[in-house]
């Protein structure tokens, strides 16, 4: 027990067998308290003058002591508790292409307009990089295009996405050229798995973003298939955007052991309300 406060308590009461029972201890542990206060110090604390105990003017100069410290300690609680309810600081978001281009920026402008003081840092890499960021404390919390199974990795879905196909309208539009993403991007996974499905086996050129994907297809250099999210309305007047069977999840995820501070809560929760609600 912190003997300082022991000391309080016996000065308030007047008594150590009193102080014991407030402080919900025994008799002789006030007394081993206080006796480790006088040996630390090298001073006699209290003396008794029946039938009162009273203070020595050591006693009396480490009661102030005590009394000071516990009272920076009351102020210390009350920063911290107020300092936990302001939103303010910094943080790194992590996240994959599709999401962070297409669909992270409404809930980024939300959050700049509810808590100013708080600064985001947004890293754009493929699914792997951001994992592997988490794992490093590099990111606080990020936004993967595929279920990460890894046991140091908390993951939770926050959307379903649709893969579709997308080439340039055109009489003979050409299809033996894919534009696919690298090794390591969620997004290449179901490229592939929408490339098995419609049965093609064309050249495939890697670039790892997805605008200069659109941009090579618009041009009429190839096909992709990419997030359906990923098609603005007014792409549909240049491409022809086929459907497939081919959906997937947008995940959020954090280190397991990562602390969740009211910072990173609250950027948690705006993109779970935004993306569940």
């Amino acid at each position: 027990m912190d003997p300082y406060k022991v000391l309080i308590e016996v000065v308030k009461t007047e008594s150590f067998t009193k102080a014991a029972g407030n402080l919900y201890t025994s008799q002789p542990s006030v007394s081993r308290d206080i006796k480790r206060l006088e040996t630390k110090y090298d001073v006699k604390i209290f003396e008794f003058k029946s039938p009162y105990l009273s203070l020595t003017s050591e006693g009396e100069k480490l009661l102030q002591y005590a009394l000071q410290r516990e009272s920076i300690e009351q102020a210390l609680w009350q920063n911290l508790k107020v300092g936990s309810q302001i939103i303010a600081g910094t943080l790194t978001l992590g996240s994959s292409y599709t999401y962070g281009e297409y669909l992270l920026s409404n809930q980024l402008t939300k959050l700049t307009q509810l808590y100013p003081d708080l600064h985001i840092h947004l890293r754009i890499n493929n699914s792997d990089t951001v994992i592997n960021d988490i794992k490093h404390n590099i990111i606080d919390i990020g936004i993967v295009e595929k279920e990460i199974r890894d046991n140091a990795v908390e993951c939770q879905k926050i959307k379903e996405d649709e893969m579709v196909c997308i080439y340039k309208k055109s009489i003979e539009p050409k299809m033996d050229v894919c534009f696919v993403r690298e090794k390591g991007s969620g997004t290449r996974f179901y490229q592939e798995v929408g490339l098995s499905q419609l049965n093609y086996n064309p050249y495939l050129i890697e670039i790892n973003n997805i605008k200069v994907i659109k941009q090579m297809t618009q041009a009429g250099n190839g096909f992709t298939i990419i997030s359906k999210s990923a098609i603005q309305q007014e792409d549909y007047e240049t491409l022809v955007v086929k459907p497939l069977n081919v959906y997937r999840n947008y995940y959020l995820v954090k280190y397991i052991d990562k602390y969740v501070d009211k910072n990173i809560d609250i950027v948690i929760q705006t993109v779970l309300t935004d993306e569940i609600g």
